[in-house]
C-alpha cells in the first residue's frame, strides 16, 4: 500500500514538474512573438523585439517616442499587427549616430533599420546633432530646389553651413530670409562662371549687404 502511494506521489510531482517544464520553455521561448507583425520595414528588429516586450503596455511605451508620428494596432485572434508612421527625417549624424526629423526630435541609429538610415541623403556633420531653427524650416526646401546640398553644419548654436556636391561651403547668415533666396536663384550662375570661386560663398553679412567668395 505504502508502495502504491509512494509510486502515486512521484507520478504526481513528476507530472507537475513536466507541466512547469513546458510552461517555462514556452514562456522564454516567447513562441506567440510570431503572431505578432509590422507593416513596415524602417525599425531595427532589436526595437521590434522591444516593442513586443511592453505589448501589455503598448501605448504608453510607444508615446515616449517622438520620432513617431502616429500608430495603429489591430488584434485578430491571437495575431497583433502594429503600422508606426515616422516622422519625415531631415538628415543624419554619422558622427552621434543619430537621425534628426524635421521637428527637431533626435533618435539614435539603433530604432531604425539600415535601409531607412541609408535612405536619408542629407547629413549633419555638426558636433552635436543640428537644431532646425525657424530660418531653416521655413527656407530649407527653396535652398535645397536651387542648391544641390550633401552637407549641413550647424554654427555657433545660430546659423548653418552648407557644403554642396561640388564640395564649395556655402556660409549662410543667422537670418535666412525670402531676400536671400532671391538673391542666390539670381546669381548663382554668375557666381559659378567666375574663375575666382571654387572653396566657399559667404554670405555671413549678406544682411549688411556684404557677401565674399573665394
Amino acid at each position: 500500500m505504502k508502495n502504491n502511494f509512494r509510486y502515486l506521489l512521484i507520478s504526481i510531482i513528476s507530472f507537475l514538474i513536466l507541466i512547469f517544464s513546458f510552461y517555462y520553455i514556452y514562456k522564454n521561448l516567447n513562441i506567440d512573438k510570431y503572431n505578432l507583425k509590422f507593416s513596415n520595414k524602417n525599425l531595427s528588429s532589436n526595437f521590434e523585439i522591444d516593442i513586443y516586450d511592453n505589448i501589455n503596455n503598448i501605448n504608453n511605451y510607444l508615446n515616449n517616442y517622438e520620432f513617431i508620428q502616429n500608430y495603429i494596432i489591430k488584434r485578430n485572434n491571437s495575431k497583433i499587427f502594429i503600422n508606426i508612421d515616422l516622422k519625415k527625417p531631415f538628415a543624419k549624424n554619422n558622427i552621434n549616430q543619430e537621425i534628426i526629423f524635421n521637428d527637431s526630435s533626435i533618435a539614435s541609429y539603433n530604432f531604425f533599420d539600415q535601409s531607412f538610415i541609408d535612405s536619408i541623403y542629407l547629413i549633419d556633420t555638426s558636433i552635436e546633432s543640428l537644431k532646425i531653427n525657424n530660418y531653416l524650416k521655413t527656407m530649407f526646401d527653396d535652398l535645397k530646389r536651387i542648391l544641390n546640398i550633401n552637407q549641413i553644419e550647424f554654427i555657433d548654436q545660430r546659423r548653418y553651413n552648407l557644403i554642396l556636391e561640388n564640395n564649395i561651403k556655402v556660409m549662410l547668415p543667422k537670418k535666412i530670409d525670402q531676400k536671400l533666396i532671391i538673391f542666390i536663384e539670381k546669381n548663382l550662375e554668375l557666381l559659378k562662371n567666375r574663375g575666382d570661386f571654387n572653396e566657399y560663398l559667404d554670405f555671413r553679412n549678406f544682411n549688411e549687404k556684404t557677401i565674399r567668395l573665394k
